[in-house]
């Protein structure tokens, strides 16, 4: 029978909780964005439309680069069940 071992999941703690949260309210706002300005809810010049999207876009994509970092050097000083080495019985 092979070996599987157990998921395991890290818990939720603040700082994780608001980061989540503040990346789905951008997501939000760069799917809505567009359908605000196009039904002329809301009267800016096409420049600054352009660039205030570009700039939400820049920022959530650094936002989105840190969390990945973020993640992997977190995962590099954890133990893994792998981590040790086995010695079989011949």
């Amino acid at each position: 029978m092979a070996y599987e071992p157990e998921a395991e999941f890290e818990a939720w703690n603040f700082v994780a909780a608001l980061a989540a949260t503040a990346i789905a309210t951008a997501a939000l706002v760069l799917v809505v964005s567009p359908a605000i300005i196009a039904m002329r809810f809301v009267a800016l010049p096409s420049g600054w439309v352009g660039t205030g999207l570009g700039c939400l876009g820049a920022a959530v994509g650094g936002v989105k680069l840190i969390a990945m970092a973020w993640a992997v050097g977190g995962r590099l000083p954890a133990v893994h069940p792998a981590s040790a080495s086995v010695a079989l019985a011949d």
